[in-house]
């Protein structure tokens, strides 16, 4: 019983830190802390658009840009 409880427990854990893992990589930058940056490619591996989102929090785009999705984030 002990040795269940205690995988149940780990997987749990596991499972907690690769949701916050996840909703760390999914979110806009924070403003006057970081800028982010995102690029957009077509079904050839070709880079078509993308963006900044600058410490400020103006947008700049490029090409086809769409949503800012897939942030890279880094420090202002």
């Amino acid at each position: 019983m002990l040795r269940t409880r205690k995988a149940i427990f780990t997987a749990a854990l596991l499972l907690g830190l690769v949701a916050v893992a996840g909703s760390a990589f999914a979110r806009y930058p924070i403003l006057g802390v970081e800028w982010a940056e995102w690029t957009r490619y077509d079904s050839s591996g070709n880079a078509i658009g993308g963006g900044r989102i600058e410490c400020d929090g103006s947008i700049q785009t490029w090409g086809t840009s769409g949503a800012p999705t897939g942030l890279t984030l880094h420090r202002c």
